[in-house]
């Protein structure tokens, strides 16, 4: 029988492998799989191990791709794993219902993060019109979100309910701390 430890570290690693594997296919700006990768590390891993396989995976891909603004980086790394963390407890219990709204909660934090950079990076006037104007046209970025997190989550999350086997859920069965 694997420790806790040892299943911890497997699942982590599976995760990881599933999002860069998914993050560095092409995709629609927007459509990224990284917050469905978020969902499951905070379905399946303790807190204290989500932000593993979430930020392993944009910074694996992003070294593959290049990197780009350092203060761009910094919201967007923030972004996703916030989303992973704000999720974890609405995925205590693994249900249709509780996995869509994880992928809307986690598109709705990244989205509210991630839309710090056009305003730090001075591309909008640090006024109430252009908060309001940079909120406004990142809109669609939202939900292509959740329309990402919906798809590739209910995907990831379907196939493992599929396995069905004891054995598999047993191992896949939420171990948090």
């Amino acid at each position: 029988m694997m420790s806790d430890h040892a299943r911890h570290g497997f699942i982590a690693m599976m995760v990881l492998f599933a999002g860069v594997a998914s993050h560095a296919l092409p995709h629609p700006m927007g459509v990224s799989t990284v917050g469905a990768i978020g969902m499951l590390a905070a379905a399946y891993l303790p807190r204290k191990l989500v932000m593993i396989p979430v930020l392993a995976t944009v910074l694996i891909v992003d070294a593959m791709n290049g990197f780009y603004s350092l203060l761009a980086m910094s919201f967007v790394y923030l972004g996703h794993l916030a989303a992973a963390l704000f999720v974890s407890p609405v995925l205590s219990a693994i249900k249709v219902r509780s996995v869509a709204m994880a992928a809307v909660i986690s598109a709705v934090v990244f989205y509210l993060l991630s839309n710090l950079t056009p305003m730090a990076m001075g591309y909008y006037p640090n006024t109430l019109e252009g908060w309001i104007t940079c909120y406004v046209n990142a809109l669609p970025f939202l939900l292509r979100g959740i329309l990402a997190n919906a798809v590739y989550g209910g995907i990831a999350f379907g196939l493992i309910a599929l396995i069905g086997a004891s054995d598999a859920r047993r191992f896949f069965a939420a171990q948090r701390d």
